[in-house]
């Protein structure tokens, strides 16, 4: 196994579990908005006029603040904050992966697959959603979903060492089951 499967495995493992920061790089973010928790939102009035002028801006707002909970471990508020982003930008794709990682590390994995499976059908070739999915799956014991979703990738990019990597862990984990 090559070092880029490796560090790309152990990377996707530590998503779901929350292990380490998350793909879109939590260290980015805090620096950009060094205390997310004294992260004030501004009132109703401004809050309504930046909404009527670039809403999937704002709902980034949101997600910020979301990651920022996550970073803490709070991920109830972490959830509904994605849930109020989902609102001003319904359908958005990489906010619900976001939410469906967090409920993935509250262990809620029925309500992880379900915001993956949403992202999935928004853009059906979002690669992390399938990892994620597919990880929640094994971890759920349903290989033969999770196996699915990493054929998937690969069809979507065939020398991807992370899917061969664990397409071939999953394989191992069902002998182990079966035996």
């Amino acid at each position: 196994m090559s070092v880029l499967g490796q560090k790309r495995r152990v990377h996707w493992h530590s998503v779901i579990t929350g292990d380490h920061p998350s793909p879109i790089q939590l260290q980015q973010y805090t620096k950009l908005v060094p205390s997310m928790f004294e992260f004030q939102l501004p009132d109703p009035r401004s809050m309504q006029a930046a909404l009527e002028n670039d809403a999937p801006a704002f709902a980034q707002v949101f997600v910020l603040r979301g990651l920022g909970f996550e970073g803490k471990g709070d991920l109830l508020k972490a959830i509904d904050d994605y849930d109020t982003a989902l609102r001003i930008s319904p359908g958005n794709a990489q906010i619900l992966f976001r939410r469906g990682l967090a409920f993935g590390r509250k262990g809620d994995l029925d309500r992880a697959i379900a915001n993956f499976d949403e992202a999935l059908r928004v853009n059906p070739g979002f690669v992390e959603a399938l990892y994620a999915r597919g990880y929640v799956w094994a971890k759920k014991r349903r290989f033969d979903r999770a196996l699915a979703d990493y054929d998937a990738v690969l069809r979507l990019n065939p020398s991807d060492e992370q899917a061969m990597n664990s397409r071939e862990d999953i394989l191992s984990q069902q002998r182990a089951a079966s035996a």
